[in-house]
């Protein structure tokens, strides 16, 4: 059975606190009702302590644990055909454990997190490593909440309408998107798991060797007589879902007040291989910082057009 858990947040401190009014955890397929409440507990507490630390959560659904992220999550958000709703896309391993989704509640937008019912047990776990990993999960995701909510009330007519972006891909533009989303989550959660920023790191050169790899794969099939080298969709997409990997990194760099040159020697020995990527990278840690600096006044979407320019900028820089 499913077992659903009302939070009440009664004592918000006068209202000050950025909660939601209404807001339950619902544990999948539940078969102890004991285990499933102190779950229930600790993850409303953690979410009291994540307002006290500053999120804003008003913009939170609920939350649920279920065994597959994933296909919970498409269940819950069952998405219109034609509709425009933010997307986590592909994740790196650690925080499939958790996603976050837009669902619709009437006219008002609102996220729900998704647990996998591993993740969340390890909240009560006496291991302080896995409760760190729990909760660093948990205020990753509470952070999605906090900076899409903002992002829909600051473009409320954005969603649920395809996406306004000029003459430019839309796939693209919606990872330009998600780059800004994953850097804006980790650079807000990055203090709760200060040590994911060398898992980060590493996902962040797994995944540049193997695109560069992939480049040189395509253009030497080019050469020997193969199919023509050009801009494809594939090559655009690859090198954006490159550029929301390094938005995870950046983030948690920057969120612990790291710096990508002396703190991150790894990926930084590898972009000295590759200076004109180099470059890139760090024009998109820029133009991340911006963003960061100016989010309470956006005008529009057009704010991540810079990002979108840089992914084209990549792809063209590898011969495409």
């Amino acid at each position: 059975m499913s077992e659903a858990v009302q939070l009440r947040f009664l004592d918000d401190r006068g209202g000050l606190l950025a909660l939601p009014e209404e807001c339950s955890i619902t544990v999948a397929h539940c078969e102890h009702g004991e285990i499933c409440q102190a779950i229930a507990a600790v993850i409303e507490q953690v979410l009291y302590g994540l307002a006290l630390f500053g999120l804003d959560l008003r913009a939170l659904d609920g939350v649920t644990l279920a065994q597959d992220c994933v296909a919970e999550a498409a269940a819950i958000q069952r998405t219109p055909e034609g509709q425009n709703l933010p997307d986590a896309g592909d994740r790196p391993d650690v925080m499939e454990m958790a996603r976050t989704v837009a669902v619709w509640r009437g006219d008002e937008l609102r996220f729900h997190i998704v647990l996998r019912t591993g993740l969340a047990l390890m909240v009560l776990s006496p291991e302080k490593q896995q409760q760190r990993l729990a909760y660093g999960c948990i205020a990753h995701e509470a952070a999605h909440v906090d900076h899409e909510g903002r992002l829909y009330r600051s473009f409320p007519k954005m969603f649920g309408r395809p996406l306004e972006c000029g003459d430019r891909s839309r796939q693209i533009y919606l990872r330009a998107m998600d780059v800004w989303s994953e850097y804006a989550a980790c650079r807000s959660s990055a203090s709760f798991r200060p040590e994911a920023v060398q898992e980060f790191e590493d996902l962040f050169c797994r995944t540049l060797e193997s695109r560069l790899a992939a480049c040189e794969e395509r253009i030497a099939v080019t050469e020997s007589g193969g199919r023509a080298l050009k801009d494809t969709l594939e090559f655009r997409q690859s090198f954006g879902d490159l550029f929301i990997h390094a938005g995870y990194f950046l983030g948690h760099l920057d969120g612990l007040e790291l710096r990508l040159e002396q703190d991150a020697p790894q990926a930084w020995s590898l972009l000295a291989e590759h200076p004109r990527m180099q470059t890139l990278i760090m024009r998109l840690g820029h133009e991340l910082q911006e963003l960061w600096r100016n989010e309470y006044d956006w005008q529009s979407v057009e704010v991540f057009a810079p990002i979108y320019e840089l992914i084209g900028a990549m792809v063209v820089q590898r011969g495409f």
